[in-house]
């Protein structure tokens, strides 16, 4: 997800006092789940818990943070949850934005709470408890790991908690999280804690950039950005992915490169403040939206230089249609993507059908009605699957393995 929806889905959230559970880095190595907080928000309960995962290479223990939403009837116990649902984490850049820090019913998760269906949401990387580390941003294995990870330590501890809840899977992201979404749908294909996540009913995905490759390719030949911080966000997480064989030196304006740090490492400044700092910084105009050359190197337009030979590399691997799978573990897919979006461009979208039926993958659908840029069509995201899960029935039930 190139674009940072949260400015948009949270608007004038407030903090509650007792919800920062920041820790300092040498603590993140314990790996232990618990509920660290309760709290009543506006028309939903949001529980904040803590949980064990592993970093981007797989192995190296870490604690992050994430949260349940649930409505006040589920959480007094007075009806069943139909089920529980994994939100892949839309694109933040503030700390104060993570789904811990969520009390207004008018965002994704308060929207999504509603259906009856308890949500779990990982805070992600960089957020949270690791609020003092660089988010993997799409980064599409590691991102999708922690997010099971934090789903199914959720769902144990609701039921530690005595809570009980129907056998339906769902897993729902928009932009950043629709990238994610289809990652988690490729891990539990391929066997990611299968004994504990055996499959995923129902997927309602939106917005996201599942061939970033191609998306390069676009940006290039148009060279024009009208959210330019995307760029940024999106080269960073492959230069964290390359282990840093490529700078921001490399292929960042000059001009731009001492700003990098403040802007994205201090966690302290949401998109739209990102994005209006670079536009202001050039002294661009939104309306006209600012020549990517103005912000990248000659090197950024060239696949043939060292540092873009291994932008690309990154671009692909951590894109879904480079390789053969399918996802062979989730019964359906809604996709939602307007053919308007000016920020992750509906060839995204194209791109992955194209690869889903190549690979003998049918049971999707795709809602393309929307005629809005990609922050509005977010909110038609977020009705649409509302909406699809008032009517959803599972296509049948099953044992979950405990």
């Amino acid at each position: 997800m190139w674009l940072a929806v949260a400015a948009a889905l949270t608007l004038s959230l407030p903090s509650c006092s007792d919800d920062d559970h920041q820790t300092g880095a040498e603590e993140l190595t314990t790996p232990a789940a618990a509920i660290v907080n309760r709290t009543e928000c506006s028309g939903f309960w949001r529980y904040d818990f803590t949980y064990g995962t592993v970093d981007t290479d797989g192995k190296t223990p870490i604690t992050l943070s994430a949260a349940i939403f649930m409505t006040p009837d589920v959480h007094d116990k007075r009806i069943q949850a139909k089920g529980c649902g994994l939100i892949n984490h839309y694109t933040i850049t503030d700390d104060e934005q993570r789904p811990t820090n969520v009390t207004n019913g008018l965002t994704l998760e308060g929207a999504l709470a509603n259906t009856h269906y308890i949500m779990i949401e990982s805070d992600g990387f960089g957020f949270g408890i690791d609020a003092l580390h660089n988010q993997r941003y799409l980064q599409g294995r590691a991102t999708a790991r922690v997010n099971i990870d934090a789903f199914l330590a959720g769902r144990q501890l609701l039921k530690e908690e005595g809570f009980e809840f129907g056998d339906v899977t769902l897993n729902l992201g928009y932009s950043q999280g629709g990238h994610s979404g289809m990652w988690v749908n490729r891990l539990v294909a391929e066997g990611y804690r299968s004994d504990e996540l055996p499959k995923i009913d129902y997927c309602i995905i939106g917005g996201g950039s599942y061939d970033m490759y191609s998306h390069y390719r676009y940006l290039v030949a148009q060279n024009l950005s009208q959210y330019p911080v995307a760029q940024p966000l999106i080269l960073s997480g492959m230069i964290d992915a390359s282990g840093y064989k490529v700078q921001y030196e490399d292929i960042f304006d000059d001009g731009l490169v001492p700003y990098l740090p403040e802007l994205f490492d201090t966690k302290q400044h949401d998109t739209d403040y990102i994005n209006d700092f670079i536009y202001d910084h050039y002294d661009a105009s939104k309306e006209q939206g600012l020549p990517i050359d103005k912000i990248m190197k000659p090197a950024f337009f060239d696949e043939k230089s060292e540092p873009m030979k291994e932008i690309i590399y990154q671009l692909k691997q951590n894109s879904l249609v480079y390789d053969t799978w399918m996802p062979s573990k989730t019964d359906r897919i809604t996709f939602v993507h307007a053919r308007t979006d000016e920020v992750v461009p509906f060839l995204n979208q194209e791109k992955m059908a194209d690869f889903l039926l190549a690979n003998d993958y049918t049971a999707f659908d795709i809602d393309d009605s929307s005629k809005s840029l990609h922050t509005s069509t977010a909110f038609y995201y977020a009705l649409k699957a509302v909406t699809c899960l008032s009517t959803f029935v599972p296509a049948g039930t099953r044992n979950a393995k405990e």
